[in-house]
């Protein structure tokens, strides 16, 4: 039996799925929640596979004991819930953190370098106390003085105690795992090689057979400031559109809102009407409908992050730009994926269309590294590993 700790996202169903498929009925899922949370999901439909936890009152031990031949319990991210419940746990039994991205890229070693220059002006801006609280984080002494002196719950240190205890550390993209093990060497995890998502649930089934008729331009995939948004609009302050391009800025997710405000003004001074900022959630082929028209998409962020928009655009056969910083970046270089570093390779292919080779090119890699057999193969992987004793 394989404990899950999950959160109510809108992958949850996807990654039920998946696992139900390796491993069903051996799969117990641990949704957390608080006391005063209404009863129902805002986006799992399966709850009859669920568990409610609600962690301000329970404990994984009871689980753990509760629930015949738990093998391993894997973490879909390492939120601060999930690190305190861990914490609290008496019993030795195989961790797996599934890295989402958030839980590695906030840590107070890395989240200082995630921001480009006119995003990081705009932040420092708004919080003058902002590099102060960073370097405070980032260096335990300075941080339990703080926190001590303040009486607050040093948060960073339950989470970073937490990772200590991970046993291995499962993402598909290796150079998160360097990342991670330079800025945090005293962590003993190992690397487990899975992708946990494959083409079809990543672009939609009724939209495998179709490529990119347009030349409107996609920037970023969230409202949040590690979209370096602010630069990529600086950056193409100079590139004259044809009068019909759109650019589309998906916001809708994130609630950053003064963040979000500054984006759609900085926008529109530039664009005009031509800017089309994405503000509501959509149904995912509502969403690919607008992908389809995008021949470009940037997507500036100095960390992983928006690998389903950016495999979606590739397989569909767009130019996506990122920034050279970013792990995923290297992670699809290293696969042999026509990706552009937008710094370096803009003033060289501009907004043109990829050539027919290199869309073919991109399909067929990643068909092979997000097929569903290969997918499937990977949970079945990871529950082997999990089962062996």
């Amino acid at each position: 039996m394989i404990l899950h700790l999950m959160h109510d996202e809108k992958f949850c169903d996807n990654t039920i799925k998946n696992f139900e498929k390796v491993n069903p009925g051996k799969n117990k899922y641990l949704v957390f929640k608080a006391d005063k949370d209404k009863e129902g999901y805002r986006f799992i439909s399966n709850p009859e596979l669920t568990c409610n936890f609600f962690y301000e009152r329970e404990n994984l031990d009871d689980h753990v004991t509760s629930t015949p031949g738990v093998m391993g319990i894997i973490a879909h991210s390492v939120s601060s819930l999930f690190a305190s419940a861990i914490l609290g746990m008496s019993k030795k039994v195989k961790l797996y953190w599934v890295v989402w991205g958030y839980d590695m890229y906030m840590l107070p070693k890395i989240e200082p370098v995630l921001y480009a220059p006119e995003t990081l002006s705009y932040l420092t801006g708004k919080n003058r106390w902002l590099s102060l609280s960073w370097t405070v984080n980032k260096y335990k002494p300075l941080r339990f003085l703080f926190y001590t002196t303040r009486g607050k719950k040093n948060v960073w240190n339950l989470i970073e105690s937490a990772q200590r205890k991970v046993d291995y550390f499962v993402t598909y993209v290796r150079e998160d795992y360097e990342l991670y093990k330079e800025k945090y060497p005293e962590t003993k995890c190992e690397f487990f090689d899975a992708a946990f998502f494959n083409l079809n649930q990543y672009v939609g089934e009724a939209f495998m057979d179709q490529k990119i008729a347009g030349k409107n331009i996609l920037i970023g995939n969230s409202n949040s400031p590690e979209s370096n948004h602010l630069d990529v609009i600086q950056f193409l302050q100079n590139v004259s559109l044809d009068e019909d391009t759109k650019v589309y800025i998906p916001l809708s997710y994130g609630d950053n809102d003064s963040y979000k405000q500054t984006v759609i003004q900085s926008a529109g001074h530039l664009w005009g009407s031509r800017s089309f900022p994405l503000l509501g959630f959509m149904p995912q082929q509502e969403y690919l409908d607008i992908l389809l028209t995008c021949g470009v998409g940037i997507f500036y962020h100095y960390r992983q992050q928006a690998m389903g928009n950016i495999i979606a655009m590739l397989w569909l056969g767009a130019r996506v730009y990122m920034a050279g910083a970013n792990p995923a970046f290297r992670f699809f270089k290293r696969l042999g994926i026509h990706v552009f570093d937008l710094q370096h390779d803009f003033q060289h292919h501009g907004l043109n269309a990829l050539t027919e080779n290199q869309v073919i090119t991109n399909r067929t890699i990643l068909a092979k590294a997000f097929s569903a057999e290969k997918v499937e193969q990977d949970y079945q992987n990871l529950v082997s590993n999990i089962y062996e004793i």
